[in-house]
Formats: C-alpha cells, sequence, structure tokens
C-alpha cells in the first residue's frame, strides 16, 4: 500500500506560499517607493533593498548601482604546494558603478528590478489561487491548468524582457567607462549574467499539460461511477 504524505505538509505549503506572496508584495512596494523617491532626488535615509538585479539605498541621493567587472580573467592557474594538488584560477574584479537613476542606465536599472519583483508577485498570486482550489480527494481542478500555462508563460517572458533590457544597458554603459581612470578600463562591462527562468518556464507549459490530462481522466472517472 502506497505511504501517503502527512496531513500537514499541504497546509504548512500553502501557508508559506502565502507568506511569501505578501512578503514580495511588501518589497515590491518599498522597492517602489525608494525608486520614486530616488527620482525626484529625495533622500532614502538608511533604507536599503537588494535583488539579483539591482541594490538601493547604499548610493548618493538619486543614484542607483549597476554590476561592473574589469580586468581580463587569468588564464594561468596558481597550484598549491600541498598534496593533493589544487589550483586557483583567478577571475575578473567586480564593482558597482553608480549612476544617475534619470539616466538611461539608471532607468533600465530600475525595470530590471520590477520585472523581476512583478513577475514574482504574480506568480505567487497564482499559485495561493492553486493552493485554494486544489482538494486532496479531488487534486485536479480545470482552472489551474490555465494558470500553470500562464506561470509559465511569465517566466518565458521575463527571460525575454530582461534579455532586451540587459542588452540596452550594455550599450547604454559604455559612454560612461570612458569617464573612469583604470588599468583595465578596456575590459570593463556591465556584470550581469544573460539568463533568465526560461527553462522553470518551458518545465511549468509541459507540466499544464500534463494537469490537463489529469483532469480529463478525473472526469472520466467521475462519470463511471
Amino acid at each position: 500500500m502506497e505511504k501517503q504524505s502527512p496531513v500537514w505538509v499541504f497546509p504548512t505549503v500553502k501557508w508559506l506560499v502565502t507568506v511569501f506572496y505578501y512578503f514580495i508584495v511588501v518589497v515590491l512596494v518599498v522597492f517602489t517607493l525608494m525608486a520614486t523617491l530616488k527620482l525626484l532626488d529625495a533622500s532614502t535615509g538608511n533604507f536599503s533593498i537588494k535583488n539579483r538585479n539591482l541594490s538601493m539605498g547604499e548610493e548618493p541621493p538619486a543614484y542607483v548601482s549597476v554590476p561592473v567587472a574589469w580586468g581580463p580573467a587569468n588564464a594561468k592557474m596558481l597550484p598549491s604546494s600541498g598534496e593533493p594538488r589544487i589550483f586557483l584560477k583567478p577571475e575578473k574584479q567586480t564593482g558597482q558603478l553608480q549612476v544617475p537613476i534619470r539616466s538611461t542606465p539608471g532607468i533600465l536599472m530600475v525595470l530590471l528590478g520590477t520585472v523581476g519583483l512583478v513577475t514574482a508577485v504574480w506568480t505567487f498570486s497564482l499559485l495561493r489561487k492553486i493552493f485554494r482550489t486544489v482538494q486532496i480527494h479531488s487534486p485536479f481542478h480545470p482552472d489551474n491548468a490555465r494558470r500553470i500555462t500562464t506561470m509559465g508563460l511569465l517566466f518565458l517572458g521575463q527571460t525575454l524582457i530582461e534579455l532586451l533590457l540587459k542588452t540596452v544597458l550594455w550599450s547604454a554603459t559604455r559612454p560612461y567607462f570612458q569617464q573612469i581612470r583604470l588599468d583595465y578600463k578596456d575590459y570593463l562591462s556591465v556584470d550581469i549574467t544573460l539568463d533568465g527562468p526560461w527553462l522553470l518556464g518551458l518545465i511549468l507549459l509541459a507540466l499544464a499539460q500534463v494537469y490537463r490530462r489529469g483532469i480529463e481522466l478525473q472526469v472520466e472517472n467521475e462519470l463511471t461511477v
């Protein structure tokens, strides 16, 4: 006989989804407030906020940080003196280029942060609706297939939008590098990886198809009982 999951698992996960939803909503509100204050050239106080695309609250008023890297990666690995031998491969140095928020790079950084946070809020909102409609004895709800599909499209859309914004950011930041005195100025570049949750989006789209098949089987089972 197959062992069932403990009774507390489902309500606990449902509660965690709700907590994360409200947490990200608060982060989005704070992020929007801080961006607005910076655009108005007002002080944000000692508050700071960070995500993988943008940090705010650690720069002068009306400025935002753009992650940058410089210096060519050293192809020569440094060996250790002990046994077993291990090797260290030096990488580029990284830092934060602080630019005015009203500049093109500044606006692009705000858009990158906004896209990520809005996608997260929307995703957790859909997850909350899924958990509200799923029942242990009747797990397949017709609306959830559409919600899972929407989440998949959200992640794919986020990836495409971030790719476009980061490409424009890379081009728009280059003129600023000419104003910086640095031995490796020719190697200075925006240090933002061109990645995104595209793989998760594809997985969710495939899962939506499986879920639709589960709905069909559930309906057939109900008709034969």
